[in-house]
């Protein structure tokens, strides 16, 4: 099992039992970005049954796929690798993982400065420093394979149902809108779905051997 999946240990040996239920069945239908583009996830190889079916119980997970039905991706990002683990850049400027099928165009997976709970209500970037980001790195995994299965898995611990979390999050002129960072503005339901706060990108090359492509807390 790897080390270095999103929460491994916070997920399965929280001892508040039943605190990792998010009560807005809205979150867990899974990223908005990737809506249509993912089917039911097989357990990924590095991972524990008992583990996978912990991070089920707090956390959505999908298998990407085309709508042309393109199940094997190639990846390209931007981001220093600590192992095979992509990461913010030497900089500090957040990692971006695109998948790439063998037809069609390339399909963004993640944005830390985009996607999640920190980069939703915490996080604010100068546009400049974000647009010279250049995901121009092409990721091979340590047998030296560059085509994949991806499973993306998303964890919700935040509890968006919970009224006085909503309390904290909402626009005080109008309570079905979710107060983000820098001003903006987003239906509550769609936070609450695009608010999770950790997120795996695991990438399955042809000989069976999963590795942990994104792996990162965001909240």
């Amino acid at each position: 099992m790897s080390a270095t999946v999103v929460a491994h240990h916070h997920i399965v040996d929280d001892p508040r039992d039943g605190a990792l239920t998010v009560t807005d069945e809205l979150a867990r239908s899974g990223p908005p970005h990737l809506a249509g583009l993912t089917e039911p996830a097989p357990r990924p190889a590095n991972i524990s049954e008992r583990h996978w079916n912990g991070l089920l119980e707090c956390g959505w997970a999908g298998r990407l796929r085309t709508p042309d039905g393109q199940t094997r991706f190639r990846l390209r990002y931007h981001g220093d690798r600590v192992g095979e683990t992509v990461t913010e850049d030497d900089q500090g400027r957040p990692a971006m993982v695109y998948a790439v099928p063998e037809q069609g165009g390339p399909i963004l997976l993640f944005d830390a400065a985009a996607h999640g709970y920190n980069a939703l209500f915490c996080d604010t970037w100068d546009p400049a420093e974000l647009a010279g980001r250049d995901a121009d790195e092409w990721y091979v995994d340590a047998d030296e394979e560059d085509t994949f299965e991806l499973v993306v898995w998303v964890g919700y611990q935040v509890d968006y149902g919970d009224e006085d979390e909503r309390r904290h999050l909402v626009d005080p002129d109008d309570p079905e809108l979710a107060a983000l960072s820098g001003g903006r503005r987003m239906p509550y339901a769609d936070a609450a779905a695009a608010g999770f706060d950790a997120i795996a990108v695991i990438a399955t090359n042809s000989r069976g051997r999963a590795t942990d492509v994104v792996s990162e807390e965001l909240a």
